[in-house]
């Protein structure tokens, strides 16, 4: 105060230079200041409106909330969202901007930070936007604090990961069902048939699970494709669910095998009427490529708590007696039963065997001839396999080829059949026994292999023997799987010089057009056609008339399974032109075979 009066008395003696001088000096600070405040409003705006520009660049969700969760603060990705303006979003709370249900929630979450002081991180959740479509976020939400640590609001960052919860949907997805059919898969079954077996022990009721199959698939397959084969399988399965009860499963195991669950039975026989239903639905025509084809099914049924008491005992028994209904004709359904495990477990034993048995050396050829039925001659062999297994002694081929064909097994023990052939009637020729043709049966799936041409060159050119003594003998329904690609590929093996045989003839479906087609040598009329040709009208009528056709294609006939004196004087009087069978000569080994080769021919067979 002193001080001041003083100046103020100094003022008084100052001069009037002084006096303004000083205060233009006060002007000028006061003018200094009033620039620096301009200055420091301008920066503010100018931090602010880089603040602004900042997290509005962000395409995260960035937002500060008051302690009544009021938005202080957002960025545009939050307002866009909500189709608003970041301005508009200022004072509101999420009960203005969403359905209560998310509002309530995020309320509750951010109060719990507020009042406990403990962030929220990485929470998890959903909202709608304006499109109606949900989005998920990934929040953290952390506590706001004044320059006391008192808390003022709440600081949020959310994170768009509504690809990577989509992404996580379809993995999950993925690894319960099925990819062509969208059908639950094992993993998802196996926990329905636990679900459905708990069910059951508390309310006394059965579940039963079935094994399907579709019978001969393949076929549409391997004659239109994979994708043909594709659309018949989703075909089948869309059948299948809309016939069957809503509390129903249908999975889909693999390849053309699916699994039915059938839970809440109240006795095994109330699954026959749900099945018939679905083997109606199924077997409707289905139109695929401009062709029509009708499905049938086999089916095994295994039923809680008969039949196991466990998921995949039901499975296994269930699959076994699926392979009873494929035995007994297809297009059926068969119920388990105990005695089914004996067939099955010699079905498992040969499946095992099989795999080692060709390094063992257990399988064997034998040979049997086919005559010229005017001379007598030996004019073919055929090779046929056995298989001599160490404790159930010898197989017949009509038990493991099956088991081959379905395991693949048939294509490395198709390859040894051919070889060892091959190699035998090179070794008969190198003793001097008359040449002679062998016959040897080729499977489906060699045939579709792909490499079949090579294999067979491999082998002739190992073995030494000229193309022109080897026959392969095709079945009928072999040929028709695909007509034009077997023509093609027996035309690479024609061009080798091997010849050709169709075997099983009036078994399967053929058309004259297709048949002209095929590079064939000789035609061998099916036993079941032999048998009581004799005897029944309509199989004379049948053999006639395929000697006719096979001679007017100019084809060699064999009739095979020729096992009485009236049998080859009826195929003598029609002119057929060779026999094979029990009547003259049961399958013998390749020794027997080269004492039968060195004899001179029989007058006339026929006599």
């Amino acid at each position: 105060m002193e001080q001041n009066r003083s100046r103020l008395r100094d003022g008084e003696d100052e001069s009037p230079e002084a006096k303004l001088a000083r205060l233009i000096a006060a002007n000028e600070a006061l003018q200094a200041r009033i620039e620096e405040h301009l200055r420091a409003e301008q920066d503010w705006a100018a931090e602010r409106a880089l603040f602004r520009a900042m997290i509005d660049q962000v395409p995260d969700y960035l937002f500060v909330k008051d302690v009544d969760s009021r938005f202080v603060v957002a960025n545009r990705a939050v307002a866009a969202d909500l189709g608003r303006t970041p301005e508009e979003l200022i004072g509101k709370t999420d009960f203005d901007l969403h359905s209560p249900d998310f509002a309530r929630k995020f309320f509750a979450d951010e109060q719990r930070v507020v009042h406990t002081g403990k962030p929220a991180i990485a929470l998890e959740e959903s909202i709608m936007t304006t499109e109606g479509h949900r989005k998920w976020l990934s929040t953290t939400k952390v506590p706001l604090r004044d320059n006391g640590g008192k808390i003022v609001g709440i600081v949020g960052i959310c994170r768009d990961v509504t690809e990577r919860k989509l992404a996580e949907d379809q993995i999950h997805f993925l690894a319960h069902h099925d990819a062509l059919t969208g059908l639950p898969n094992r993993v998802l079954l196996m926990d329905r048939i636990e679900q459905a077996l708990l069910q059951a022990e508390r309310n006394g009721t059965c579940v039963t699970v079935v094994f399907m199959d579709l019978d001969n698939f393949k076929l549409v397959n391997d004659s239109l494709g994979h994708s043909a084969g594709d659309m018949l399988l989703r075909t089948v399965a869309e059948r299948m669910v809309k016939s069957l009860r809503t509390s129903d499963t249908v999975v889909r195991i693999g390849g053309d095998e699916f699994v039915i669950l059938l839970p809440d039975q109240h006795s095994p026989s109330d699954a026959a009427g749900i099945l018939e239903k679905m083997r109606a639905a199924i077997a409707q025509p289905i139109a695929i490529e401009g062709q029509l084809f009708r499905v049938t099914v086999s089916m095994g049924l295994a039923t809680y708590p008969a039949d196991g008491n466990d998921g995949e005992t039901l499975l296994m028994n269930a699959d076994t007696a699926m392979y009873q209904a494929k035995e007994r004709g297809r297009d059926n359904f068969q119920h388990y039963t105990a005695e089914m495990n004996i067939s099955a477990r010699e079905r498992r034993i040969l499946q095992e065997g099989l795999r080692l048995a060709v390094e063992r050396k257990e399988f064997a050829l034998v040979y049997q001839p086919q005559f010229d039925l005017r001379t007598g001659e030996i004019v073919a062999v055929e090779a046929l396999l056995r298989w001599h297994h160490p404790t159930l002694g010898v197989i017949p081929p009509a038990k493991f080829i099956p088991i081959a064909e379905s395991t693949g097994l048939i294509v490395p023990l198709g390859d040894w059949v051919l070889h060892e052939a091959c190699r035998q009637n090179k070794a008969w020729q190198d003793a001097g026994i008359p040449p002679v043709t062998v016959g040897v049966n080729v499977s489906a799936r060699q045939f579709r292999d792909g490499t079949l041409v090579k294999r067979v060159a491999s082998t002739l050119k190992s073995t030494g023997l000229e193309p022109g003594y080897l026959e392969l003998e095709l079945t009928e329904s072999l040929l028709m799987q695909d007509a034009e690609q077997a023509i093609g590929t027996m035309r690479e093996l024609q061009a080798l010089g091997v010849k050709f045989a169709i075997d099983d003839f009036g078994t399967g479906y053929s058309s004259l057009s297709a048949l002209k087609a095929f590079p064939l040598a000789r035609l061998k009329i099916d036993r079941s056609f032999v048998h009581n040709v004799v005897t029944d009208p309509n199989d004379r009528s049948i053999a006639m008339a395929m000697i006719s056709l096979g001679q007017k294609l100019n084809l060699r006939v064999i009739a095979e399974g020729v096992e009485t004196a009236e049998q080859v004087r009826f195929l003598s009087e029609n002119h057929c032109d060779e026999i094979q069978g029990f009547h003259f000569s049961h399958p013998v080994e390749a020794w027997e075979m080269a004492e039968m080769l060195r004899k001179p021919p029989k007058p006339a067979v026929a006599s």
